[in-house]
């Protein structure tokens, strides 16, 4: 029996497919802005954390110096006859395994001993929880660039396919650079004016300019330039805004797509700049048809 190839697919199933992928990709792209965030923070930890160590660790010579003040002054008076070799270690741990050492001194000195192991619990304690985290969070990001790698390979994939059935790019503005015409007035015209000065930059992942922009790293950037903090993710730009009616879009105000996967700003006109997707660039599209019609999720006012 002859083999019977699959039959090829038609330029609607591919760009269907390709719609699909776009909105796995703006979501993969938002966990991985919320990872670079907690990257930041662990990170921010973890050297607050080794700071402090380091601190701690003057304290522990400092209280290392006392105790063998006292455990001379115990020895010298017949209290112990091992102290000496306790106070001998540069590591707090070992004094940790040594903690016999206290039947041996008065209540008094016993006290300051264990202000002594509290500190050197800590340093251990703090180092090793920053670490952790941060390498938690680092492996999580890394794991998600795999993924993302592969999907982008997919993407472009079905972009050849679609380009051979005679498809080519969806869409939107030409060239590089740009410059806003529209009414906005006030910050709104600031931020607006920066998002079309970087049309035509490619889109990447991660990243907030100068010259490669996502999609949330454009709109935190151009609301930036405007005096506006509005935070890094899409989830969390959504919930630092004021919610906006579609009917009652102004320039300015950001658009939300694919379950919170996806913003852009929105400039007038029933369109929106935007950094779309990988191996898209800075452009300004229609809102109001196709997919971001139909995965239109809500808007909000910085």
């Amino acid at each position: 029996m002859a083999a019977h190839a699959d039959p090829k697919p038609t330029r609607a199933q591919v760009q269907k497919k390709l719609d699909k992928l776009a909105e796995q990709m703006d979501h993969m792209v938002e966990q991985y802005n919320q990872l670079e965030e907690k990257l930041k923070v662990a990170k921010k930890k973890f050297d607050n954390a080794a700071k402090a160590a380091k601190q701690e660790q003057t304290a522990f010579e400092q209280q290392r110096s006392k105790i063998a003040q006292m455990a001379a002054a115990a020895y010298k008076n017949g209290d112990s006859a091992d102290v000496t070799g306790f106070v001998g270690s540069n590591d707090p741990q070992a004094i940790l395994d040594q903690a016999a050492v206290f039947s041996h001194l008065s209540h008094e000195r016993s006290s300051q001993l264990t202000q002594f192991l509290a500190t050197a619990q800590r340093l251990r304690r703090e180092e090793a929880q920053a670490k952790t985290a941060l390498e938690e969070v680092k492996g999580k990001t890394t794991e998600l660039k795999d993924k993302q790698k592969k999907l982008d390979k997919e993407v472009d994939k079905q972009k050849k396919l679609l380009r051979s059935l005679g498809g080519g790019s969806t869409g939107g503005s030409a060239g590089r650079g740009g410059t806003y015409n529209g009414p906005a007035s006030g910050p709104a015209r600031v931020a607006l004016n920066f998002a079309y000065a970087q049309i035509g930059d490619p889109y990447h992942y991660g990243s907030e300019g100068p010259d490669q922009w996502d999609c949330s790293g454009l709109t935190m950037k151009a609301w930036a330039a405007a005096g506006v903090g509005i935070t890094r993710t899409t989830n969390s730009q959504y919930a630092a805004t004021k919610r906006v009616a579609k009917s009652d879009l102004q320039p300015g105000d950001l658009v939300f797509f694919s379950g919170l996967g996806h913003v852009g700003l929105y400039v007038g006109g029933g369109k929106m700049v935007h950094a779309p997707r990988t191996g898209k660039t800075v452009e300004v599209v229609s809102i109001t048809s196709g997919y971001y019609l139909n995965n239109y999720y809500g808007a909000g006012r910085p």
